[in-house]
């Protein structure tokens, strides 16, 4: 695939769907771990699993400047295994929009629709909390329809390669979530903006914090006790138990480097 690029040189996302698509999907399957396409039996080259059912679908509209990348076990799956989306920020800087990591034979909760029927966008802007309950009593955190893989270590390698890939050293990421930041946290990455909010929530988590004594079991979510977990503190922060107090995060990930950011030092997740 890299003979297929040399020369072309495409240094951003909106050169990258500029390309031929043959080419252009061959770069973006660089952003899918290597034990994705071995677990659910995928060509990486022909991007299909058993039956030559294609189990990949890469979205690169030639005039935009994001791309998307999903892999599924199986042409039936509701959800993508791996779901990445990718983006060109306006700082002119690679992106790592969202990650979505599901394990396809796992029970899944419907968090993600309200009991309407309608799109809550993960929790973010409606939420279905008898759903968010049964996830949380099952270990998930807030935001996940399923358990994950435990992949997203890898899926930032592949960043990494995709990124050298085009000639870039450092990207950018959109956690969604109290709990992603922390996990990208312990994989290296630092803040761009943001550091002092996540220190506020630690502090406030702390004994005499504010978010500390919030949790006086008012509602499931807020019981004594969960500011011992980063799962625990997403979903108090998740049911809203300092308006406000999460927001206005943006990480950074330099490839090859680890920024040794701990925000939650010793914290469980």
């Amino acid at each position: 695939m890299d003979a297929r690029v040399e020369g072309l040189g495409p240094t951003s996302i909106p050169e990258i769907n500029a390309l031929p698509r043959a080419v252009a999907e061959a770069l973006y399957t660089r952003l899918v771990p290597a034990e994705l396409f071995e677990r659910f039996a995928i060509d990486p080259i022909t991007l299909c699993g058993p039956g030559a059912v294609r189990l990949v679908r890469i979205t690169a509209p030639e005039d935009k400047p994001w791309a998307r990348v999903e892999v599924r076990s199986s042409a039936d799956d509701r959800d993508p295994a791996l779901l990445v989306d990718v983006q060109m920020s306006p700082l002119s800087v690679p992106e790592l929009a969202f990650v979505q990591i599901t394990d396809p034979g796992r029970p899944r909760y419907a968090i993600d629709r309200d009991p309407d029927g309608r799109d809550t966008l993960l929790g973010t802007t409606s939420r279905n909390v008898d759903e968010e309950l049964r996830a949380m009593a099952d270990g998930l955190a807030p935001g996940q329809v399923r358990p994950g893989l435990r992949l997203l270590a890898r899926v930032l390698e592949a960043m990494d390669s995709f990124c050298r890939l085009i000639g870039r050293e450092l990207y950018l990421i959109e956690p969604l979530f109290y709990h992603s930041a922390i996990l990208y946290e312990r994989r290296g990455c630092g803040y761009l903006m943001g550091r002092e909010v996540m220190e506020e929530i630690h502090a406030g988590f702390s004994t005499g914090g504010a978010l500390r004594a919030a949790l006086d079991g008012s509602s499931p979510f807020r019981r004594p006790g969960t500011e011992s977990t980063v799962r625990g503190r997403s979903w108090a922060l998740h049911d809203g138990v300092a308006a406000g107090a999460w927001g206005g995060v943006k990480m950074y990930r330099a490839v090859g480097q680890h920024a040794g950011v701990d925000t939650f030092p010793g914290g469980r997740y």
